[in-house]
């Protein structure tokens, strides 16, 4: 029998403390049921309330009853409550965890379990109908069973992650392993060497040391995969399994539950796609997408040649209510500049700052004016490598990144030095028609929860954490150089062929479909909950298009009025923009 997505429960926790989520999950989990669990916002973070926000819209499109918040900052709860009814706010704190707990579970023998591989004490709890309690002595065993084929490797670091991935594997009868960390300079190189790897004996190299990584997994070719990891696309690793993989930071929690809520009884299917060729490279997969997809009923806009240049994409990307988009062009690290800066932070004390610095341009309506989209990477700061974990954990930073993001803003705040660079290193940058584009994306779709296939080159690596950051609820993209007939093979199977099926599973036939069963070459790399599809369903689709972009425009028309004038430039754009695809929408498709 196919794997289903499981049901939501209607209750959702949100807990900076592993263990005081691990130990509500065990009172309140149901089984072929997902209890949404997530980390509480950032509220450091310069984006802080876009934290909340994202949670929050989270919580609506699950439609929950009830919210759990524990272990969190007095801040963070004030932050979450007040964006909910006071009917669907409950405060927890450790001794309160039997209140949730039904009288069967309180009548079982606890399991005591260790600090370490919370992850599968907790689904062994699960499995077993207990709660779970952690002290010193616990057992911490890596592995638990399942009953399903589908198995759940979580990479170990982030305790909250390891509470996740066990719901997720409860969910769906999975069994559950905990591997080591993976050393980030170690992971790093890894990438590094996939992303320059231009033979296939290097990649089958590198594919048996992201299958070390994961140890004695147990992966025949009737069992399926989901990786919960940091950054390294284990999947590869087992070529002849079907896999996905969940970044365990940022947002996991919000990852799983965007996926799982696009998969319940009715819920809207693929219905609107939407794709981008700039004609930088062949494209033949856009030929055959925009014949195969209005067979199925998808309303299908195109951005082609000069129509796909930076601004009209970004606009589309962010605010154009699409469930699919559809890339094809060429993508890689950007050049651009080697920039030090010297100041004085509000400490008192002098930093020498090093960033690498790529640029993406695009036109807006005044013809002096171009909207720029900068992607910076921290070099060093005081001569001290950014990315060396064992150099900097002696570097004292305090306030010095905080200080230079409040000058950059600035515009007299200016390098001391500037030098060219043929490369900024994770800069992933995609080919439009006229310049960069350098997606960053906060929200995507317009507040939708899309599907995005990219078929540019080299277009996982750090892309397909940006979008699923942004909301993207699957993320299919490559991990080195595809030719055009290879694109083309891949993605018409996926849209043809194997359209309805599991996501992985479908990309898993495609691959096979375009290099052969025994070939190890597997450059897709898919990232979302394993059991999502693309699937159609009934609707007026003009019409639902149409009341999204009217409902843009009064959202942005509203935000307008509330900020400052720094701010007003941008927002009146976002308007404009929802203004005019409204006026264009209507009279093309509503006024026939």
């Amino acid at each position: 029998m196919a794997m289903r997505s499981p049901k939501l429960i209607n209750t959702a926790i949100i807990s900076d403390d592993a263990y005081l989520a691990a130990r509500l999950t065990s009172a309140l989990a149901k089984r072929h049921h997902y209890l949404t669990v997530m980390d509480g916002p950032r509220l450091t973070r310069g984006d802080a309330r876009a934290e909340v926000l994202r949670r929050n819209n989270v919580l609506a499109r699950i439609n929950v009853s009830r919210v759990i918040l524990s272990g969190l900052s007095t801040s963070q709860e004030s932050a979450m409550a007040n964006q909910l009814p006071d009917t669907a706010v409950h405060r927890c704190a450790a001794d309160d965890v039997e209140g949730f707990a039904s009288k069967s579970l309180l009548s079982n023998r606890r399991l005591r379990w260790g600090k370490k591989n919370i992850g599968s004490g907790l689904l062994r709890a699960l499995y077993e109908g207990r709660l779970i309690e952690f002290d010193d002595d616990g057992p911490t065993i890596p592995t638990i069973a399942g009953y399903s084929r589908h198995h759940v490797v979580c990479e170990a670091g982030d305790p909250m992650s390891e509470v996740i991935a066990a719901n997720y594997a409860f969910s769906l009868g999975a069994g559950i392993t905990i591997i080591p960390k993976v050393d980030k300079q170690c992971a790093q190189q890894l990438l590094e060497d996939l992303y320059l790897s231009e033979n296939g004996e290097t990649r089958h190299i590198l594919q048996e040391k992201l299958r070390e990584k994961c140890g004695e997994i147990q992966a025949t070719e009737r069992v399926s995969l989901t990786f919960f990891t940091e950054e390294l696309p284990f999947g590869i690793g087992f070529p002849t399994q079907p896999s996905t993989h969940i970044f365990n930071y940022p947002d996991c929690g919000v990852s799983v539950a965007n996926g799982f809520a696009a998969e319940q009884k009715g819920s809207r299917g693929v219905n609107v796609a939407v794709l981008v060729d700039p004609e930088k490279t062949t494209a033949p997969e856009m030929d055959a997408a925009t014949k195969i997809l209005p067979k199925r009923s998808v309303f299908v806009r195109g951005y082609r040649g000069r129509g796909a240049d930076v601004r009209n994409v970004t606009d589309m990307v962010d605010h154009f209510p699409y469930d699919l988009l559809l890339f094809a062009t060429h993508c890689g690290d950007s050049s651009g500049w080697r920039c030090t800066y010297e100041y004085e932070d509000s400490e008192g004390i002098d930093r020498n700052l090093v960033v690498d610095v790529a640029v993406g341009v695009g036109r807006s309506d005044d013809p002096d004016i171009f909207q720029v989209t900068e992607f910076i990477r921290f070099h060093s700061l005081d001569g001290v490598d950014w990315n060396d974990p064992v150099a900097k954990a002696d570097l004292y930073v305090g306030t010095a990144i905080n200080d230079y993001a409040e000058r950059k803003a600035n515009d007299d705040f200016a390098p001391v030095s500037k030098e060219p660079l043929d490369r900024v290193r994770l800069s992933a940058a995609m080919a439009m028609f006229d310049s960069n584009f350098i997606p960053i994306p906060v929200d995507l779709a317009g507040g939708g929860t899309p599907i995005v296939i990219n078929n540019a080159c080299v277009s996982w690596h750090q892309l397909a954490a940006r979008f699923t950051f942004g909301n993207a609820r699957a993320y299919i993209g490559t991990l080195y150089p595809v030719l055009p007939f290879e694109a083309e093979s891949v993605v018409t199977q996926l849209l043809d062929k194997y359209w309805g099926k599991l996501l992985p599973e479908a990309l898993l036939l495609a691959q096979v479909g375009t290099y052969g069963k025994s070939d190890q070459r597997r450059p897709y790399v898919m990232t979302g909950v394993y059991t999502q599809k693309l699937r159609t369903t009934k609707e007026n689709v003009p019409q639902h298009i149409m009341q999204r972009l009217s409902h843009g425009m009064h959202v942005y028309a509203r935000l307008v009025e509330r900020v400052s004038i720094k701010d007003k430039r941008q927002l009146q754009h976002v308007v404009d923009y929802y203004r005019k695809e409204a006026t264009a929408f209507r009279k093309k498709w509503l006024l026939k």
